[in-house]
């Protein structure tokens, strides 16, 4: 899938986090939110996803998605767009010095439906 993404976000800190019923995975430029971040969390079989704002946010709200080592990249589902700021696609890469991001993928990947 070859996405121009509305919005990209150049991760340096990642957060993992599988414990007491709590999983999410989260992408951020910075330890500052309001710099821009993806957040993934797993509601019972619902994905939600938030986008820089937690005021941008909404279950099932991704079309497709690819999931790398390098790179996350996905499509918000047409119904979905005005609950996520009228994002359409985000890109998400890793910044050269990057904390948490294998483990934040791995688990990611683990809450994403099977293709």
């Amino acid at each position: 899938m070859t996405v121009t993404a509305d919005i990209e976000i150049r991760a340096a800190y990642c957060e993992a986090l599988d414990e007491d019923g709590e999983v999410l995975a989260a992408f951020a430029t910075s330890d500052d939110p309001d710099e821009g971040y993806a957040l993934f969390r797993q509601d019972g079989a619902k994905l939600w996803l938030e986008v820089s704002d937690d005021i941008f946010g909404a279950h099932d709200a991704i079309e497709t998605i690819t999931v790398d080592d390098a790179r996350i990249a996905f499509v918000i589902r047409p119904a979905q767009v005005a609950r996520l700021g009228m994002i359409r696609s985000v890109e998400i890469t890793p910044a050269a010095e990057v904390e948490g991001w294998a483990e934040a993928v791995a688990l990611l990947r683990r809450m994403l439906p099977a293709a």
